[in-house]
């Protein structure tokens, strides 16, 4: 449920710009908010020396990690003023193109790999052409990981538990911000990603939906001592380059990065596996923490967490997204759970 990892997660901050691209005639500016040993960027690296050893060093990469070209929504600012030629972003991110894009992650639905795949291959044809009108390519969409509600000194078991209580939002989310306005009672606290581990230590954040890797990978994982068991959304999201600067570059270079993205993305040692993997393991050694106590919920909490999501993607139908595409997504998930 919640976005934004992010499919990057990550730490502090410095410009890093992998070696061995000096002598590129083109590099292709690309930002992102994972950090440069994360997962992400260590597979970005060798992507980048991948599309290097392709096209002779006449195209490159410059990845700009650790959020230091800013939040998602200014990396998008960024594409459009062609001062980026590409991001790594969440759904999150990807809404901020077309607000279509961030369908979904309506709440309730996808809550496995599974599903996540089949609803990505059910929805493709759409979503690309949402962004081909932008003129956004897709690299390859990417997974963030699986979203446990964690909290500090009570327990989530019901949506009853987050009234009074005040939950992280990202900033230009609207799923759960509507999911906490269905339950009532919630005090979201709206922050990006960087103002978020602060905000954790003065207490304005004692609660959040987020992937184990992501909490892992920001250093919010250590200031929760309670999670929940059940998995309540998939974070997902994508890699994306702005087609004017994919068609100047030179030769076949536009293939070339294109086709190694790909790989990057669908190998079977590629971002999405490895990403799935290493979530799994931020879990389980979650769990394994001294002191945390997780909950595993029961049948009547599970039917509790159905109405709300079912009450708020029908409001999120209603006004945010397009009814026939939210229903496309409810079928597909519906039908691979």
């Amino acid at each position: 449920m919640v976005r934004k990892a992010v499919l990057g997660a990550f730490v502090a901050g410095v410009v890093v710009a992998s070696a061995g691209s000096a002598e590129a005639d083109t590099k292709l500016k690309v930002g992102t908010a994972a950090a440069p040993d994360s997962p992400w960027g260590q597979v970005f690296k060798t992507w980048k020396k991948a599309v290097e050893t392709k096209t002779n060093s006449e195209v490159s990469f410059d990845f700009f990690f650790n959020s230091t070209q800013g939040t998602e929504a200014t990396m998008i600012d960024k594409m459009k003023a062609g001062q980026l030629d590409g991001a790594a972003v969440t759904s999150v991110g990807l809404g901020k193109i077309d607000k279509r894009l961030l369908a979904i992650q309506v709440p309730g639905l996808i809550r496995s790999w599974k599903t996540v795949d089949a609803v990505r291959a059910a929805i493709a044809p759409e979503f690309e052409k949402y962004l081909s009108e932008k003129k956004i390519a897709v690299v390859t969409f990417a997974d963030v990981g699986q979203a446990h509600f964690l909290s500090k000194g009570f327990e989530v078991k019901n949506p009853d538990d987050l009234k009074g209580k005040n939950p992280w939002v990202y900033s230009e989310d609207p799923i759960l911000k509507t999911v906490y306005g269905k339950i009532g009672g919630v005090n979201p606290f709206p922050a990006e990603l960087m103002s978020v581990l602060p905000s954790i230590d003065s207490g304005k954040i004692n609660c959040m939906s987020v992937s184990a890797l992501a909490a892992e990978m920001l250093q919010w994982n250590s200031k929760f001592d309670n999670a929940n068991d059940e998995v309540n959304g998939i974070v997902v999201g994508g890699l994306i380059l702005s087609t004017d600067s994919l068609d100047k570059l030179p030769g076949d270079g536009k293939k070339h990065v294109l086709e190694t993205g790909k790989a990057m993305g669908e190998s079977a040692t590629g971002l999405k596996q490895r990403i799935r993997n290493e979530d799994a393991a931020a879990w389980t050694r979650f769990k394994g923490r001294t002191g945390v106590k997780i909950y595993t919920p029961t049948s009547d909490d599970k039917a509790k967490w159905a109405t709300v999501f079912k009450a708020s993607r029908d409001a999120l139908k209603a006004g945010t997204f397009d009814a026939t595409l939210v229903n496309k997504i409810e079928t597909t998930a519906n039908a691979n759970q």
